[in-house]
């Protein structure tokens, strides 16, 4: 059967980040944001971005162009004393909380842009997307000692095995990090982990959904502040019969206003019960901070329309698992977050080249012998069958937090039989 004669490319794009997303929004007044100058900006970026309020002590006054009505109180450091410096210190964070408020989208983009140019990202062509996420992302298992603590030694370990793979870059805390399961505190120290191991050319996907938008928007501030590049939002759902498709564009518009680093967005029915209706993504991939979609949810004819109907924005499509890569390249996806990644990565990087490159025939055979194990660690075993495969190929799986079960020896034995009669043991 001869392949299909189409040359995979990312989908084709005309916009360019956010100053081509403006000009496409024709008949919209764009907002006015003040001024900011480089004294200013360092300011902002001490308050936004280290969680640090400061105040000058040099005995000049930090050159802001402040909201109407709003100034800046400057009394030299060594004349304040007791109430009075409470007062100031006061005076400085409302201040900077109004100023961090209405500078946030400016700052946001200024952040992107220099994350291009540090990382050597230069300003892209007509045909192409402003923030590529072309290529294989693994979601991160998170690795428990065996008194269910973060194991950061273990995740340290594993992050070294996986700089040696040709991965685009990483996700950290999706649904196969049990991130349901981490504390907040847990989840900003996973990221920093992350970012401190990961070479700066890999990208850094870190998840950040919660049931509400403030909730969300808080942690979606911590991730880009612990060296997120980008934040994956998952739908909320515990109200899910309230979830209409003006609620979640509602949602999702406010996280995309408010956050620090672009946003994709994450659609994975099979544990919200929730799928990301067309019309809100079609409808959010107009806004100039979200970037794609990770869909997990199979299928392809929706993952094909969403690519076709996303063709004119700065968006791209990320097939959410290893079983349906293949047909998600054929119909226009840029990448894919597959969880068997986390075992079988050089494989699926090698697919993600061959389909690429057009080598469609080699392309099917390579993922005709993924397709059972990628089911055997994510339907049908889940993450302990995950950890356990990771095991016999080198990495560090460790075991679940509970209420998450360790497989019996039985299931053990139906997963190992799984990748051996695909060739992989």
């Amino acid at each position: 059967m001869p392949g299909p004669s189409l040359a995979l490319q990312p989908s084709p794009v005309r916009g360019r980040g956010m100053a081509a997303r403006a000009g496409k929004q024709k008949g919209k007044p764009r907002p006015r944001w003040p001024k900011l100058t480089w004294r200013g900006a360092e300011l902002l970026a001490a308050i936004s971005w280290r969680g640090k309020n400061t105040l000058s002590s040099s005995g000049a006054t930090p050159h802001v162009a402040c909201p109407a009505g709003s100034r800046v109180p400057h009394v030299p450091r060594q004349t304040l004393t007791g109430a009075a410096e409470a007062e100031a210190a006061a005076a400085a964070m409302a201040l900077s909380t109004r100023l961090t408020a209405c500078l946030r989208p400016a700052l946001a983009a200024l952040r992107r842009a220099a994350l291009r140019h540090c990382r050597g990202l230069s300003t892209p062509q007509a045909s192409e997307p402003s923030f590529n996420l072309g290529g294989i992302f693994p979601p991160l298992a998170t690795p428990f000692s065996p008194t269910q603590e973060v194991d950061y030694a273990q995740l340290e370990g594993n992050l070294r095995r996986y700089a040696r793979i040709p991965f685009r870059g990483l996700v950290v805390l999706g649904s196969n990090g049990e991130y349901p399961y981490l504390a907040s505190r847990e989840k900003v120290e996973v990221v920093s982990c992350v970012r401190r191991a990961l070479p700066r050319d890999r990208l850094l996907l870190a998840g950040s959904g919660c049931e509400s938008t403030q909730a969300t928007i808080e942690l979606t501030v911590s991730m880009a502040e612990a060296g997120a590049d980008v934040a994956l939002v998952v739908t909320p759902c515990y109200y899910r019969g309230a979830m209409t498709t003006a609620a979640l564009i509602h949602h999702y518009t406010e996280v995309g206003d408010a956050s620090p680093i672009p946003v994709v967005l994450y659609s994975v029915p099979a544990n919200t019960g929730l799928d990301l209706p067309m019309e809100a993504v079609t409808t959010l991939a107009q806004h100039p901070n979200i970037i794609g979609i990770k869909d997990s949810g199979g299928d392809i004819t929706r993952m094909g329309l969403m690519v076709h109907k996303t063709r004119q924005e700065d968006f791209q499509v990320l097939a959410g698992s290893a079983g349906f890569l293949l047909a998600s390249y054929a119909v226009g996806a840029s990448g894919g977050v597959c969880a068997l990644a986390n075992v079988l990565g050089d494989p699926l990087c090698q697919l993600d080249h061959l389909c690429r490159t057009g080598q469609w025939q080699e392309a099917r055979d390579l993922q005709h012998r993924l397709i059972e194990p990628n089911t055997a660690v994510t339907r049908r075993f889940g993450i302990p069958g995950l950890k356990k495969a990771m095991e016999w190929f080198g990495y560090y799986g460790g075991p679940c937090r509970a209420p998450l079960a360790p497989l019996s020896p039985a299931q053990v034995e139906e997963l190992r039989g799984t990748f051996s009669a695909n060739g992989w043991l």
